[in-house]
């Protein structure tokens, strides 16, 4: 009996003690460990696998629902008078797709995008319409440039620049650029450079009537308004 005793006083401490260290040490440092055989996986940690593999199985499923219910880009509004880039606005409505973690933007988050955009480009334009507006007030009061020196000398003179050291090019950006077109600075030494070619061609004799007719065609071409109260 006693030894049967002390048996089973020995079997207590020990179990007693292994309890103690599964409670004071949950894991160590073999405990990540593959087994040989690979199959010391515990029931749980199969049933969590299969638990997750359903939820990537619904979130797939869910994912394919929105893939099949894609924003059409297409109708997405923009106001009248607003002329975009369309190899820019299609690159846009590509990134718009991938956004919110590849399920894309909603219609009216991509709209208010666009909107903003719009927004921004009316603002420089209209910034660029004042500038322009401030140029040729510029242009016109001044006494060099503007007045009646504008049709009698100043248009002659920028034209005869650009003929004699521009190219076509130079001349369709005086013509419908107004970043050329009525840009004091560059008004104002295309007149002086004209001025001193113009010089040197009355000095050397006064061009035929042809020329002159020539001339004065280009002109109006050109500048057209300023012709139309004058005829």
């Amino acid at each position: 009996m006693a030894e049967e005793a002390i048996q089973e006083e020995d079997i207590t401490e020990s179990s007693e003690a292994e309890k103690q260290s599964g409670d004071e040490n949950s894991s160590t440092m073999l405990t990540n460990l593959p087994s040989p055989d690979g199959d010391d996986q515990d029931e749980a940690g199969g049933e969590e696998t299969a638990d997750a593999s359903d939820e990537e199985d619904a979130d797939s499923d869910s994912d394919d629902g929105e893939t099949e219910a894609a924003v059409n880009y297409d109708e997405l509004s923009i106001p009248e008078g607003i002329d975009i880039d369309e190899a820019a606005f299609g690159k846009f409505k590509e990134i718009a797709k991938t956004m919110n973690n590849g399920k894309g933007l909603s219609q009216e988050d991509a709209q208010k995008i666009v909107d903003v955009r719009v927004e921004m480009v009316k603002s420089q334009v209209d910034e660029w319409e004042q500038t322009f507006s401030e140029w040729r007030g510029e242009i016109f009061s001044d006494k060099e440039l503007g007045g009646d020196n504008f049709e009698r000398s100043t248009v002659p003179n920028v034209m005869a620049a650009a003929e004699r050291y521009g190219d076509k090019d130079m001349i369709r950006l005086l013509k419908t650029n107004k970043l050329y077109g009525e840009n004091p600075s560059l008004i104002r030494l295309l007149n002086r450079v004209g001025e001193t070619l113009r010089e040197d061609s009355h000095t050397r004799g006064k061009p035929a009537q042809g020329a002159a007719d020539s001339q004065e065609a280009k002109l109006k071409r050109m500048y057209p308004s300023h012709y139309q109260d004058k005829e």
